[in-house]
């Protein structure tokens, strides 16, 4: 690494997913935690209505956010949140294209 900024990572994943496994994103979260050597901040949630799920949100020692990885309880292999009129789409959420999109605006990094 040049020691620049290393560029903050999401991960969604359903803990049920039969096609890519859920340790992949354990996996790349743990990498970033290292890395980073980060402190993790873990909130469990549930959508009203819907999917339970836990997040966790790595923190460096600089008070950046490293990584937030949300694994969704009982989801498997589809979009988080979707439309169920698409297919591979679960709308029980949580809505991974809000929360995305959420995470990428607060921790984009300087120009």
């Amino acid at each position: 690494m040049d020691g620049g900024p290393s560029v903050p990572t999401i991960v969604f994943h359903g803990d049920r997913d039969t096609t890519v496994h859920p340790n992949n994103g354990d996996r790349i979260v743990e990498q970033a935690a290292k890395a980073a050597r980060a402190k993790a901040k873990v909130i469990d949630g549930r959508v009203r209505d819907g999917h339970a799920y836990t997040r966790t949100i790595l923190i460096d020692a600089g008070g950046r956010v490293v990584s937030e990885q949300w694994n969704v309880h009982g989801a498997g292999h589809a979009w988080s949140g979707g439309s169920p009129a698409g297919s591979y789409t679960d709308p029980r959420g949580p809505d991974a294209t809000r929360e995305m999109l959420r995470f990428f605006l607060d921790h984009s990094l300087p120009r």
